[in-house]
């Protein structure tokens, strides 16, 4: 089992090398570690090129947004697991990916293991996503805190390609779970997110959110129900909004006009997903499943998942066990 970490990164170089310098130090080390600068201008390539040149860089000139950045890297990563960061996050043990590999190993019917996110400060992400909460199969994940395997991704598709930022993680969840796969939390590998505070405009943020998490309605929900699963995601995001106040509430048409504009994109690339799984993972936030049998009975087309995976993966050591220097990996370039 090979390992690379993918992080996209834009205008934080400072950030990404306190990541990078951290990553150095993993042991054993990745086989790949791969960065997309993604339209940068503050001399990112310089510090890589410099302080890091056995990593792999590849560049957008124009930013495309972290969405197609992961997406390119997935496709680019010659690895099993992919383990994707943010430019401010990082994973807290040394022997991270040596602990990665076995949890994979017991779960080969994930597609995704995710992981608790820590802030400055000890606190977590959510108080259902900490290191002392249970392990279980969960809805979304963060894509700052996460491992994918890649060639499952390669086979569904992957990431929709116009989403740009924020809530590719829930539908390629939802897409996993059709294929018979799902999305394993793990609460005893944590990774620290520091939060940079640049580039993190929330409420553009949920709006970006919001308007993808409808996207995603269109894009994968059954006939007759996408009115009412629609009605429901813009009531929810509006009442979100409320709670922030009017400056967030009075901003809300807006994203509901780029919402409707990407009809056509929609309907383009609609794959709809049978409603017993669309609403089975619906549930899972308020439903949790804890166990592989549980599993087997809410989403019985996972059936086989764990053949191919098992297949796929071999029982190769995890993880670049040998310690040699990532710049004898073929990829190891700035392109």
């Amino acid at each position: 089992m090979t390992f690379a970490i993918m992080i996209p990164t834009r205008n934080r170089r400072a950030d990404l090398e306190s990541t990078c310098a951290s990553l150095i130090n993993l042991r054993p080390l990745p086989d790949e570690v791969l960065i997309c600068v993604d339209g940068c201008q503050d001399n990112t390539v310089e510090m890589l090129r410099t302080r890091f040149p056995q990593f792999v860089v590849l560049q957008n000139p124009v930013t495309k947004g972290s969405v197609h950045s992961r997406d390119q890297l997935l496709r680019f990563a010659k690895s099993d697991i992919v383990v994707s960061l943010d430019d401010d996050s990082c994973p807290i043990a040394a022997d991270f990916l040596q602990q990665l590999g076995c949890q994979f190993s017991q779960h080969p019917e994930a597609a995704v293991i995710t992981f608790p996110e820590q802030r400055l400060g000890g606190m977590f992400a959510g108080r259902d996503r900490t290191a002392a909460n249970c392990g279980r199969y969960v809805s979304a994940y963060a894509n700052c805190a996460a491992a994918m395997r890649r060639k499952p991704y390669l086979a569904v598709g992957g990431f929709c390609g116009f989403f740009e930022h924020m809530y590719e993680e829930p539908d390629y969840a939802l897409q996993s779970y059709a294929a018979g796969a799902a999305v394993w939390f793990e609460p005893s590998l944590v990774v620290e997110h520091r939060e940079s505070p640049k580039a993190r405009d929330l409420p553009r943020r949920h709006q970006l959110n919001a308007r993808n998490e409808l996207w995603s309605v269109w894009l994968r929900c059954p006939w007759p129900w996408v009115p009412l699963v629609s009605g429901y995601r813009i009531a929810r995001q509006f009442s979100y909004a409320f709670s922030k106040g009017f400056s967030w509430v009075w901003r809300e048409p807006f994203w509901w006009f780029a919402a409707f504009k990407g009809i056509g994109k929609c309907s383009q690339q609609r794959q709809a997903i049978p409603w017993a799984t669309y609403y089975r993972w619906m549930r899972l936030p308020r439903k949790p499943i804890y166990s592989v049998e549980q599993l087997q009975r809410e989403f019985p087309m996972r059936r086989g998942w764990a053949e191919v995976v098992n297949a796929q993966a071999g029982r190769q050591t995890p993880g670049n066990a040998s310690g040699v220097p990532f710049g004898t990996h073929p990829n190891s370039s700035i392109r």
